[in-house]
């Protein structure tokens, strides 16, 4: 063999534009039509009207699969035109039957279903085969909740739907197909406030049969009513986890009792927590302090009489409020999330502490808030702070790269202010570990037609390699002038060394701004490591036949007899070495 020549050739991976995972799902299923389409009664028990004599019937929801009463027989009889209730698919022997469910994450799986159908054996013992299930709604509590993260309207929660007929002791199977792999937070729950028996069902992984259904309810009681009877009017929800492999189905069994239902059930993925590094940064302040009123502006009260107050502060988000350079706390609400912000001695900058929500509990890690002095002298427009906006409240929560964004996040932002075309706010991040991270940004408002833009790089503290155009893709919750309820984030992915810093330019356009951010650490994909040889320095090389890449032991064995003379390079890796043990040639690499 002539003096081989083992060449390290690294893959160059750009800072920019690294294809990320997408997030795993949030599968939101409404059971019951009713509080979806009923027209409120006035003080005199009359249909109320808008101004031109239409009943006012509620929105569409637009996140939630919702399921009407149906039936094997004709699934679709109740599903009134241009409502939100989704159709389903008879099988051909008319004993199941097939919804197709709406994914309300950033980068939706359009091939999860929903399929229902009888516990024969229950139903044969009891004497009651399965018709279909049936909407009611008994109680109108009238109050939003939020389950798991997650707002469930009060029109989700207060009706339900039942096993017809609702037989004790039958169940109705509810198999979940085409979910991808990894670890779901499942919760269940039923609204209704009357329901003394309680409400529980199974909740289990298994092949499209089920036949590993549990022999008792494993969920604990999701009914609206206490095991003493008091009235839970925001309700008891339950959740599971549970993990699937590839090719695994999610499974529920309804359990009947001849009192109450399902209200809804919310599935979503719960992996990104074991993230290297989680920061969720919420810009605005409004929707997590905001009071709900009624339409006519007066206190919205509980089934008890007591007002609505605000929402409860988010424990999970870095909430920045309205602020200013002169003083950055003057809308730091005491008891609120808010966070606290440090001016600089200039008063040029206000930097913020971040909290990291993943296990590594990275507590070194800051936003610091500044002009781009450069743009501001050009639009003779100098920043002084920036300033919350809320002009839509869409109410959705989301799910963005696997991470859950609660409506309160979504729907209000920050500006800058002034703020003048041309100009950016410039935020840099420190204190970030090495490695990889996805950076999602998005603006929740659905009105805003120009749109909204922003560059993502990796630089040192001074930042000077801005990039000269945007680079993140238009995140406002508005595409093609048409509104987008369920936002549209936009992900970038970088790679951040020792000593190096995160930054943010966030264009100003004078309409809208950012609403949120997510900094989420994700493991490195390691690049392929190949043997290639060329019988020449400089000729062409390609794949050694016959080499064996042991990727776990980070070694590379080729018989000697065929390992050739000639030049040797490993593709992927850092280091290299070579050895001759056993009549292999055994390359060793890092």
């Amino acid at each position: 063999m002539k003096n081989p020549r083992w060449v390290l050739l690294m893959a160059a991976v750009a800072a920019l534009g690294i294809p990320h995972p997408a997030s795993a799902g949030l599968f939101k299923i409404d059971f019951g039509h009713l509080e979806n389409e009923r027209v409120p009664l006035d003080e005199n028990g009359e249909p109320m009207v808008d101004a031109g004599g239409n009943p006012l019937v509620p929105p569409n929801l637009v996140d939630w699969t919702v399921i009407p009463t149906w039936t094997f027989g004709d699934p679709n009889a109740n599903v009134t035109p241009d409502s939100a209730s989704a159709n389903g698919v008879a099988n051909a022997d008319g004993t199941a039957v097939t919804w197709k469910l709406i994914d309300a994450s950033s980068k939706p799986n359009n091939n999860v279903t929903l399929t229902i159908f009888d516990n024969v054996p229950l139903a044969n013992a009891a004497s009651a085969p399965m018709l279909g299930m049936t909407a009611n709604n008994p109680t109108k509590e009238g109050i939003d909740v939020v389950y798991d993260g997650v707002r469930v309207p009060a029109r989700v929660k207060d009706d339900y739907l039942y096993r017809n007929p609702d037989a004790p002791a039958t169940e109705s199977l509810m198999r979940v197909a085409g979910l991808e792999p990894g670890t779901y937070s499942v919760t269940v729950f039923e609204g209704r406030t009357t329901d003394g028996n309680g409400r529980y069902g199974k909740i289990w992984v298994d092949d499209v049969k089920g036949l590993k259904e549990p022999a008792a309810q494993n969920t604990g009681n999701y009914a609206g009513t206490g095991s003493d009877g008091t009235k839970l009017y925001k309700g008891q929800p339950q959740t599971k986890l549970v993990t699937l492999k590839a090719g695994e189905y999610l499974w529920f069994a309804e359990m009947e009792d001849n009192s109450g239902g399902i209200s809804g059930m919310v599935i979503r993925s719960v992996d990104p927590v074991d993230s290297p590094g989680l920061f969720k940064i919420d810009f605005g302040h409004l929707e997590n302090e905001r009071v709900p009123v009624g339409a006519d502006g007066s206190p919205q009260l509980d089934p008890d009489g007591v007002e609505v107050g605000a929402p409860a502060p988010l424990s999970d988000w870095n909430v920045i409020p309205t602020w200013t350079y002169a003083d950055p706390n003057g809308n730091v609400t005491p008891g609120s999330a808010s966070v606290s912000g440090t001016p600089s001695a200039d008063g040029a900058a206000v930097t913020w502490k971040l909290k990291d929500f993943s296990k590594d509990g990275n507590t070194g890690v800051t936003l610091t808030m500044l002009d781009n002095k450069v743009l501001a002298d050009v639009a003779s427009s100098p920043m002084t702070g920036q300033t919350a906006n809320n002009p839509t409240k869409e109410g959705i929560a989301v799910l963005y790269d696997g991470v859950l964004v609660p409506a309160v996040v979504k729907d209000d932002y920050l500006y800058r202010a002034p703020d003048a075309p041309g100009t950016e706010t410039l935020m840099r991040i420190a204190g970030l570990k090495p490695g990889r991270y996805n950076v999602t940004v998005f603006e929740g408002r659905t009105t805003d037609g120009d749109g909204r833009f922003g560059k993502v790089w990796v630089d040192d503290i001074k930042g000077l390699k801005e990039p000269a155009s945007q680079n993140t893709g238009n995140y406002a919750g508005t595409k093609d002038g048409k509104g987008v309820p369920l936002g549209q984030p936009q992900t970038v992915t970088v790679d951040v060394k020792a000593g190096e810093y995160l930054w943010f330019a966030e264009m100003e356009d004078n309409s809208g701004g950012i609403s949120g951010m997510i900094i989420r650490g994700v493991a490195a994909v390691a690049p392929a490591v190949e043997l290639v040889g060329s019988s020449t320095l400089t000729g062409t090389y390609s794949t050694v036949a016959g080499a064996s890449v042991d990727a776990a032991g980070k070694k590379i064995t080729l018989p000697l007899p065929a390992a050739a003379a000639g030049f040797y390079r490993v593709k992927g890796a850092a280091t290299a070495s070579i050895a001759v043990e056993g009549g292999n040639l055994v390359v060793r690499y890092q």
